[in-house]
């Protein structure tokens, strides 16, 4: 008994006022106040609490929420380091890189390596999906209709003392996987079933036009209202602002003139992941552009296979962990 294989699975204020009081009317008391706005600044600044001077535009928490959003007609181009600590004291590491266009169809084309698996490059437009070998210097590409049609495991109906025997668990509705003379199938209840049937038919792996999770995970902070300014620091030589959560769990570093994201760290249950940033930018859509979001323009002597068969098996050889 097993969990669900990773192809069943895959379907990431401030300091804003200073002096504006009536400096009255005095020359010696105007030069004391400004003389005591200056200190506070400076203070403010030694202490790298100062998020932004008093302008009366937007909050820093704002200008990093604008920075991250999707708009517009572009092409957002990222790299990610990403760095995971498990609780064991184990440690995983990867390297991404993505393009992806911000209107539909959302075209997004990503490149991962993982120091333990294959490099894998992938592209998703609308419901075509493709998939590029290196080592055969192969384009694999199959429908999202076909591919959860070829994904979709025979499910075994049982009772749900049945499922509790078999898993140990008296609250377990969820299918499971199980190995039956070489085979797998899936054994659940009639409630499990019909979960995995729906996550399944509804195009269980990712929207095509969703960017990765961490952006609508950072957005979620910057809008909760509970984001807040802790101050400045210096990462690769650059200067960033850090940004928080209330409870100290997620921490974003943006680039303390752009507002760009450098690092994202969240930590909990004894481990954490930092994902960094060394590229992050927006490209213009026009016919350079447009060519990194096709796999034949990026290796114009690759072989194309059009068989759901062949992508699965690609698949399965180019992403061996999900």
């Amino acid at each position: 008994m097993n969990a669900l294989p990773p192809t069943l699975e895959r379907f990431g204020a401030e300091l804003e006022t200073a002096a504006r009081r009536d400096l009255g009317t005095r020359r010696r008391r105007r030069r004391t106040l400004r003389g005591a706005a200056a200190l506070a600044v400076a203070a403010a600044a030694a202490l790298g609490i100062l998020s932004a001077l008093p302008t009366g535009g937007p909050s820093v928490v704002e200008r990093a929420e604008a920075a991250l959003a999707a708009s517009g007609d572009t092409i957002l181009h990222y790299q990610v380091d990403a760095e995971q600590h498990n609780p064991d004291g184990s440690v995983a590491t990867w390297h991404s890189e993505t393009w992806q266009l911000l209107v539909a169809p959302y075209t997004r084309r990503q490149i991962q390596i993982d120091p333990n698996d294959p490099r894998a490059e992938s592209l998703t437009q609308g419901d075509l999906n493709e998939l590029y070998d290196t080592g055969t210097n192969t384009i694999y590409a199959a429908t999202s209709p076909q591919l959860r049609a070829a994904r979709m495991p025979t499910i075994e109906i049982v009772s749900k003392s049945k499922l509790e025997k078999l898993t140990g668990s008296d609250r377990a509705t969820a299918a499971y996987l199980v190995r039956d003379g070489g085979t797998l199938k899936v054994v659940a209840t009639e409630q499990g079933a019909k979960r995995l049937r729906e996550r399944l038919g509804n195009g269980g792996e990712k929207s095509t036009g969703a960017v990765e999770d961490f952006r609508s995970d950072i957005l979620a902070l910057l809008r909760s209202g509970a984001a807040r300014v802790t101050g400045h620091v210096t990462t690769g030589g650059r200067d960033a602002i850090r940004i928080e959560s209330s409870d100290g769990k997620q921490t974003y570093l943006v680039d303390a003139a752009t507002y760009d994201p450098i690092e994202w760290t969240t930590t909990g249950n004894g481990g954490g992941v930092t994902l960094r940033f060394p590229v992050y930018e927006k490209l213009p859509v026009d016919d350079e552009s447009k060519a990194l979001l096709d796999l034949e323009a990026q290796h114009p002597g690759a072989r194309v296979v059009r068989d759901v068969s062949a992508y699965t098996a690609a698949e399965s050889r180019l992403y061996p962990h999900g």
